[in-house]
């Protein structure tokens, strides 16, 4: 238990940091960046096949990344959005 939130705080401190790096405009950018059409409509397909239980080894693997990549974004979206003030969507 305790490793977790040594690493939890590790990751904390390190997106710190990475948000110091960035300016306003480029937060704002992190803040406001969404999948185009052509990507978001490919998400909801795989989506669709997980839940069928139908995806291909390759598309395992292409969901998996877009999975793990998606929540490293959404956290730095959060990190963007609270540096900015912005409010934070309820999704």
């Amino acid at each position: 238990m305790k490793r977790t939130a040594t690493t939890s705080s590790l990751a904390n401190k390190m997106l710190d940091l990475a948000a110091e790096c960035f300016d306003a405009p480029t937060l704002d950018a992190l803040a406001k960046l969404q999948l185009s059409p052509k990507l978001a409509a490919r998400v909801d397909r795989l989506a669709e096949k997980a839940n069928e239980g139908e995806l291909t080894p390759r598309e395992r693997a292409e969901y998996q990344a877009y999975i793990k990549t998606s929540e490293l974004l959404s956290v730095i979206q959060l990190r963007a959005r609270l540096k900015l003030r912005l409010p934070i969507p309820a999704e």
